[in-house]
Parts: C-alpha cells; structure tokens; sequence
C-alpha cells in the first residue's frame, strides 16, 4: 500500500483569511447597487485609492475579479464572449475577461452571467484609471468597456513618474511629475465630485492617506521577516496576503491585516517555523504575475525544499521614511510625491552599475539581503508590458552572478490553455536541479 503523502507547506493563518476579503470587494459592489451608492471600476496600483474611498465610491477591481475566474477555471466563458466580438486572446486576459463578463451582464439586462464567481460584480457608475502601471490597457480597457456601458463616464489619468533612462538625472525631473500627478489628482476630484453630486472633504482625505502610510510601513515590516532561515512565508502565501494591499488600501482593514500578520510571522520565526519541511533552496521571484489557476506550483516547489523569501511582484510600496519624502499639508501633493518617489527608488542604484536597470538592482538587493540562490521569472504571454524585459533582467544577473540558476517559467495569468502541468513540473525539476549544483559549487 502506497505511503500517504503528507503535505509539507506550512501556509499562514492571514492567507487562509484572503478570500473574505475579495468576496467582501464583490459583495460590496453589489450592496452599493442595493443602497444606491455609486460604484466604480477601478484597477491596481492606481495611486487613486484614497480619493475614491474619501468620495464614499465603492471600488470594482477587474484584475481581482479575473483572477477569481481563473483560480475558480471559469474564465474561459468569459474570454471566449470576448473574443467572439474581435478581443484577440493575445491581449490582456485580465482585461478581455472582464470585458466578456460586462459584455455578457449587460446583455442579460444587468443580471449576473451564469457562474459568475463570488456573485459577480455590480455595473458601476463610473469608470476610474490611470496610466501608472504602463499596461497595454491602461487606456483602451476603460474605454473598450465603455462601448459596451455606453451611460458610464470614464476618467483615465496619465503616468505618474519618469521613466529610466540611465543617462538623465531623474531627481531633476521629479518636481515636474510631482506637479503633473497633483494636477491629474485634482482633475479627478472634480470628476468625482460632478459624478457624486459630493464635495470632498479634504480632512477625511487627509486622514485616509496617513492610514495609507502607516499601511505601507506595517507592510513592509512584516514582509521583511521573511528574510529569517527558514522562511516563515513564502511567494505562494504572498500571493494571497497582497490583497489588502492591492484592493483595500487605505481602509483600517487593511493595516490590521498586516499589523495581524506581522504577530503571526514573529511568531513563527519565535518557533522555528518554516514554509518546506526541509529549506535547500531560496528563491527570488524575479518577475511576472502568476497562473492563478495554477498556484499549487508554488507547493511543487516547498515540496522539493525550495521556499520564495521574498518577490518582486505586488510588493508595490516601500517604508515611507526611506523614501525620503519632503512634509507637506496637501494631501494630494503627498500621494503624488509617494508615487512619484516610489517608482524612481530604484534609479539611484542602477545608475551606479554599468548596463544595469532599476527592475535588475531591486532583485539584486533582494538576492543579497534574503540570502537566495536563484530566480524564477514568469512570463504571460498575454501580459507584455508587465513582462517585457525578462530575458534581458536575466542576462544582467547573469552578467554579475555568473552561472546563477535563472527559471523562465511560461504560461499566462488567466487563460488556463495556455498552461501544462507535466511541462511546468519538468522544467522546475531540472531548475531544482541546477539550484542544487550551484549551491555545492558556491559552498
């Protein structure tokens, strides 16, 4: 009779409790429908946040809801209505499943599509972007939508930062973005304002971005625990616990959630708890948002002795003291400069390496600083802008580490035929492999 296999990762109470909170963004869609408050789209790492939840706008985040459908494997309904009105598969499969699910509900006469994950997500009143995360939708997703909601105005702001150029001083340009990102704030004030019939109280404002400060920092505190041997969390986790972060930001629930999994983690580093039974390897993920249907790779790896310390992905803020912010009263002078400064922390470090980019340093730092002895990249076919660069961040680490274990791992972030299992499985054996040869080569 066959041995029982015993599950060797050890995953974190915070984790387990991710799910109430995105069925709480959705469901809250939904009440808002119900009370007649307003309801908007909205999308990551906007920047945006502490005025849509300061003008009492309840947030629909598409990116969630997608990748809902797709650890739920109900995408492909979706993606399929998408593509039946001319959206290619090759485009962004967060934003093509939307638009199938708004496609779909709208047709229905704003019922909820069959197998709508979670309840589905309410019509919103008005459409909120912005150009920050330099997605290839960050444009075309709220106004392809809005062909389809032809009532729901749309507002969509620019890029927030100046983008790297090792020749250019950025500290120069600075001033100049952290202008143009106050004015772009200011525009959206006032378009929540004409869309609300509400004027924004500026104190509460205030208020709601010195909570979205004390969030990042708590954040950042109990991630960096992670660096203790073993593990305590690991990417797989991270995945998870960068919700709150990602689609609750400047809520109280949010710092709580990170102030409970700063204790859990202590905790575990208290008693000698790790991610894996036995930790070989540590590993950074380098690049590249996940297969959400596909997130039991991360046990694959705990299972061979190799734990994720630390990733570049959803880790999108950094301790407001390091980022050497001048005080200000204006709060939106402020999250212009915490944006602003966030995106360029990088800059400095990469100027002084030769060939080298901001994305490569802050993996550099992270190799160092969590004692790791390889990387894993992941690269969406469907996801182009988030991941271009990979081969080339790859042959920079190259250029310093030597002969560092690198994994591109292919697939998508939604589009689950895309994805095969065996294939995945083979290629992390023989990086597990590599990892093992490099570590005994170093020692």
């Amino acid at each position: 009779m066959a041995e029982e296999r015993k599950p060797r990762t050890l995953a974190t109470k915070a984790a387990a409790s991710i799910p109430k909170f995105v069925r709480g963004n959705l469901a809250a869609t939904l009440k808002a429908k119900e009370e007649g408050k307003k309801v908007a789209d909205a999308y990551i790492n906007d920047g945006q946040d502490e005025i849509i939840r300061a003008m009492d706008i309840v947030p629909a985040w598409g990116e969630s809801f997608a990748g809902v459908c797709a650890a739920k494997r109900e995408a492909e309904q979706y993606l399929r209505k998408a593509e039946a009105d001319n959206f290619s598969r090759s485009l962004c499969t967060y934003a093509t499943c939307t638009i199938g699910f708004d496609m779909w509900r709208e047709e229905l006469g704003g019922e909820m599509p069959p197998k709508a994950p979670w309840g589905g997500m309410g019509r919103p009143d008005m459409i909120i972007g912005s150009a920050q995360q330099l997605c290839d939708p960050r444009f075309k997703w709220p106004q392809a939508t809005q062909h389809y909601l032809q009532d729901v105005p749309v507002y969509v702001g620019g890029m927030y930062y100046p983008q790297w150029d090792p020749n250019v001083d950025h500290h120069e340009q600075e001033e100049i973005y952290v202008k143009y990102a106050r004015a772009e704030l200011m525009e959206l004030v006032r378009f929540c304002e004409k869309h609300t019939g509400k004027k924004m109280d500026w104190d509460r404002l205030s208020e709601l971005v010195n909570l979205t400060e004390k969030t990042w920092d708590i954040f950042i505190d109990a991630y960096e625990l992670r660096r203790a041997i073993p593990t305590p969390m690991d990417t797989g986790d991270a995945m998870n616990t960068m919700v709150p972060l990602t689609f609750n930001l400047a809520t109280q629930e949010a710092y709580d959630f990170y102030k409970a999994l700063y204790d859990e983690l202590t905790e575990k580093i208290k008693n000698k708890q790790g991610v894996a039974e036995n930790e070989k390897y540590r590993i950074v993920w380098g690049a590249g948002l996940p297969s959400w249907f596909a997130l039991g790779d991360f046990h694959y790896f705990n299972e061979k002795g190799a734990v994720f310390p630390v990733e570049v992905t959803y880790r999108n803020c950094e301790k407001i003291e390091r980022l050497d912010l001048p005080p200000t009263n204006d709060p939106l002078e402020r999250i212009a400069r915490r944006w602003v400064r966030m995106w360029t922390y990088w800059y400095d470090a990469a100027r002084k390496r030769k060939g080298s980019i901001p994305k490569v340093e802050r993996i550099i730092s992270y190799i160092e600083e969590y004692k790791c002895d390889g990387v894993v990249f992941h690269s969406a076919f469907s996801c182009r802008s988030w991941h271009a660069g990979i081969v080339h961040q790859a042959q920079v680490l190259k250029k310093v580490y030597g002969d560092i274990p690198i994994l591109i791992m292919e697939g998508d972030i939604v589009d689950i035929s895309s994805y095969n299992e065996a294939d995945t499985h083979n290629r992390i054996d023989a990086f597990i492999e590599a990892l093992d040869a490099y570590k005994k080569r170093s020692q």
